[in-house]
């Protein structure tokens, strides 16, 4: 019972008791017992009127406050769907109630803006393509999203379990360990063909967050960076040749008394070598513009032995088969065929045969030499760029040409591979899409 409704009855009683005290004075006083019990009735009517008046409303009072309490501790315990003032109270209790009713109104938006915030950031974190995992002081796993199952090929529910027995890496264990320890540290993890790095830190801002880890998966960045050292170490190596023949030619006209013939033939070498370094960075920067995708191809139906037929001032072949049209670019068409005649003019060792045909809703280009042929365990690599079957053969090439010739084709939608021939030699075969109109 609310204290004010105890209260109230108190003082009913109390007047009860005063009126009987009352009747019972007069009557000692000598009043008659009628008039005695008289003036007892009234006075307690004179006390209850006043009282009762209080009574009912502070009975009202009460039922209200109680009701606004009640209420309010619904708010408190997060029952945030019922409003405070969808009913009238009384008097002081209306204006507390709507003080009540902004501050559960207040909490319901802030509520509403954190899940928002919260789905944002869940989202963020499974979108992300590194893993991330965050731990509670106690070990145990708080976040993670679906890359860390992807990466460690976990099948369980991660959430709540501890780091061991959900990742079961030691150096995983040990720098998420450093990290509870307030120790920020790296290292690198390698799972099946991936390397993994993996960044552990501390985090000091949450109760409930004690220590995030990063998986950042650079297998990627770790073979374009041999790449990149292989391509740096490979054109270092082709331009050491040209450059120590200019050192060579400057060195000796440098030194004089040479005959007229002898400096003529001085500058034919140098010019050679000028070519060749020339020609050097012409190959690295068209193979550099067709791997970034900065060549736009200029499409029109074409007629491949016309197009082979114009690089016969250039280059010694035999050419065979019918009209065979394609849907191609005529300037890197032909750069495609004059890198593979060129291939195979200085490997071929005899006459070079290229065939045109249609087969299977394609257009077939097939270039043919009479060399030894290629060691098959080479045939895939000698499209890698600098890559020559036998360095200790001649060098009047780049390296690059086949590299260039397979990107241009598969620019072109079509396909090129290499092959040997059963009588002999190799050959290096084109399939583009036909073009039938």
């Amino acid at each position: 019972m609310h204290p004010l409704r105890v209260l109230l009855y108190v003082s009913l009683v109390v007047a009860i008791a005063v009126a009987w005290g009352f009747g019972a004075a007069l009557q000692h006083a000598g009043v008659a017992r009628s008039s005695a019990a008289t003036l007892a009735i009234v006075t307690f009517l004179v006390f209850l009127v006043p009282w009762s008046g209080v009574f009912l409303w502070a009975v009202r009072r009460a039922r209200d406050l109680d009701e606004l309490t009640e209420r309010a501790r619904g708010v408190a315990e997060g029952a945030f769907d019922r409003s405070i003032t969808d009913r009238a109270y009384h008097g002081e209790l209306d204006d507390l109630a709507r003080a009540i009713e902004e501050t559960r109104e207040m909490i319901v938006r802030q509520r509403a803006s954190h899940e928002l915030h919260s789905a944002a950031m869940a989202e963020i974190v499974d979108s992300l393509g590194e893993g991330i995992l965050a731990v509670s002081p106690r070990g145990r796993v708080v976040v993670a999203n679906p890359r860390v199952a992807e990466m460690f090929g976990i099948d369980a529910r991660i959430v709540g379990g501890s780091v061991v027995e959900v990742v079961r890496k030691q150096s995983v264990v040990a720098a998420i360990d450093k990290a509870l320890h307030g120790e920020t540290s790296s290292d690198r993890l390698v799972l099946g063909e991936r390397q993994i790095e993996i960044r552990a830190f501390p985090v000091a801002a949450s109760p409930d967050i004690a220590a995030v880890a990063l998986f950042i998966d650079v297998t990627t960045i770790e073979r374009l960076e041999r790449i990149r050292k292989d391509f740096l170490d490979d054109f270092s190596h082709e331009v050491r040749t040209p450059l120590a023949g200019l050192r060579s030619a400057a060195e000796t006209l440098e030194q004089g008394g040479l005959t007229a013939a002898q400096e003529q033939q001085l500058r034919h070498v140098m010019q050679r070598q000028i070519a060749r370094i020339e020609r050097l960075v012409r190959d690295v920067s068209d193979l550099n513009q067709i791997e970034s995708g900065r060549i736009t191809l200029q499409l029109r139906r074409a007629n491949l032995r016309d197009v082979l037929r114009e690089l016969g001032d250039d280059h010694r072949f035999t050419l065979e088969g019918g009209d065979v049209f394609a849907s191609i670019d005529e300037a890197r068409a032909q750069q495609i065929f004059s890198n593979l005649l060129d291939n195979a003019s200085r490997h071929g060792g005899g006459e070079v045969l290229v065939e045109v045909a249609s087969e299977e809703g394609e257009s077939v280009v097939r270039v043919s030499d009479q060399g030894p042929g290629i060691p098959p365990a080479e045939l895939e690599r000698v499209f890698h760029r600098f890559y020559r079957v036998d360095r200790s053969r001649s060098q009047r090439g780049t390296g690059l040409g086949l590299a260039i010739a397979k990107h241009l084709a598969a620019l072109h939608g079509g396909t090129i591979r290499a092959y040997n021939r059963p009588a002999g030699g190799a050959t290096f075969e084109v399939r583009l899409p036909a073009d039938l109109t």
